[in-house]
């Protein structure tokens, strides 16, 4: 399949559904993007999601390719529509076909979605500012001066990060319900290996100057690599 977004060839990546029957879905690591055949997203598994997450960490240290205004259905051509939702307390979006071919999710709506992204609370953005003088907006890649600014001025987007903190307890129980009950101390164990409550910021920022100090860093992008580290560790 051809992406979207880039009209570079598409990654086919073969997982399980809920079911246990077979499902391919279709990922773009240049534009960061992951195509969804009608309903795929709602159908994965946990081992599924787990691998999603894995290639997403993986997968996510260059630049993102920009997206570009219209978007057609790699199955049928028609303008994808522009689709707002909620999942839990967080808003995603995603782009669907009309005549119900599948939907695209961009990396980070997909952790949206999966409720691995906040907003930074007031003091988090005065602790970051500190440290760090301009990051990069994780919704479309702009530099966000945080000497004036607290969101995004070229789309709008709030400063944010991935919650570390929600990331080892959902991959502790995603771990659990695809291995069974043998492991439940996995899963202890993914949360005691989780930053404190509190210290995700820290730990970014920690991440960050690691990094080797990045003029203008994402916190996302941190975030990504910490979530990669995350699943390889075996716990």
């Amino acid at each position: 399949m051809v992406c979207p977004c880039c009209s570079t060839e598409m990654t086919a990546i073969a997982v399980d559904a809920r079911s246990g029957t077979p499902l391919n879905i279709d990922l773009c690591p240049a534009s960061r993007a992951i195509w969804f055949d009608r309903y795929e997203d709602l159908q994965l598994s946990p081992a599924a999601t787990l691998k999603v997450f894995g290639i997403i960490g993986e997968r996510s240290n260059a630049a993102a390719a920009p997206w570009p205004g219209r978007i057609g259905c790699p199955r049928c051509g028609a303008g994808l529509l522009h689709t707002h939702d909620i999942q839990r307390n967080t808003r995603f979006q995603y782009w669907r076909c009309d005549a119900g071919h599948g939907r695209l999710m961009s990396f980070i709506d997909f952790l949206r979605a999966k409720d691995f992204v906040k907003p930074l609370t007031s003091q988090q953005i005065a602790e970051l500012r500190e440290n760090v003088q301009t990051i990069n907006c994780s919704n479309c890649g702009g530099a966000i001066d945080l000497a004036k600014d607290t969101v995004c001025t070229h789309c709008g987007s709030a400063v944010s990060m991935l919650d570390l903190k929600q990331m080892a307890k959902t991959i502790g129980q995603l771990q659990a319900a695809a291995a069974g009950p043998q492991a439940i101390a996995d899963a202890e164990a993914a949360k005691a290996a989780a930053p404190p409550r509190g210290a995700d910021l820290d730990a970014l920022i920690a991440a960050i100057r690691a990094r080797g100090g990045s003029d203008s860093p994402s916190l996302i992008e941190t975030g990504f690599s910490m979530l990669g580290d995350l699943l390889r560790m075996r716990f």
